[in-house]
């Protein structure tokens, strides 16, 4: 009952957001991304994960992560990281006008979600944000992507970044 509230509730932001924020909305060549936001849940990464995401992505591409982390990880210390604690949630699942404000701060190319289930703190930001292009895994709730990638929950968030990368690499731009 409680998540299910608290699930109307964000969604409900997100339909509010959406009203008085218009994004402009782009495919983007994975060659022209100069900026990347990824989004992410502390629980399905490794340190041995984090470096193979920075690999995959390259070192030409500024990227910035936002982590949900229910307890204390090895990302506490990492540039270009932004930790969502508990502490940084409202008791409905929205982040903080502080973060809130923190992650409208900066523009990206691209959003990519790399969650396999539905996580509310992520899922507002994901709905706020400003990247011209969304991606993310095919999930029942989610009307927010550009570019949604159809597999099984059980996917390594690695094996989701390559096919995410395969499809941003297809894209053909004038």
């Amino acid at each position: 009952m409680y998540d299910k509230l608290c699930r109307k509730y964000i969604d409900y932001q997100i339909r509010k957001w959406s009203k008085s924020h218009r994004r402009e909305k782009n495919f983007v060549n994975l060659q022209d991304i100069s900026k990347i936001v990824l989004l992410f849940s502390a629980d399905r990464v490794s340190e041995k994960r984090m470096e193979e995401i920075k690999r995959l992505l390259g070192d030409k591409k500024q990227v910035m992560s936002w982590v949900f982390v229910p307890q204390e990880t090895f990302l506490k210390n990492k540039v270009d990281v932004s930790l969502l604690t508990k502490k940084d949630i409202s008791i409905l699942k929205r982040p903080s006008a502080k973060m809130e404000r923190s992650f409208l701060a900066n523009e990206y190319d691209v959003l990519i979600d790399l969650t396999t289930r539905e996580i509310l703190p992520l899922k507002y930001l994901l709905g706020i944000s400003n990247a011209a292009c969304r991606c993310g895994l095919k999930k029942e709730g989610y009307s927010s992507y550009d570019l949604e990638i159809e597999a099984s929950e059980k996917i390594k968030i690695t094996e989701l970044l390559k096919q995410i990368l395969h499809y941003l690499n297809s894209i053909k731009t004038k």
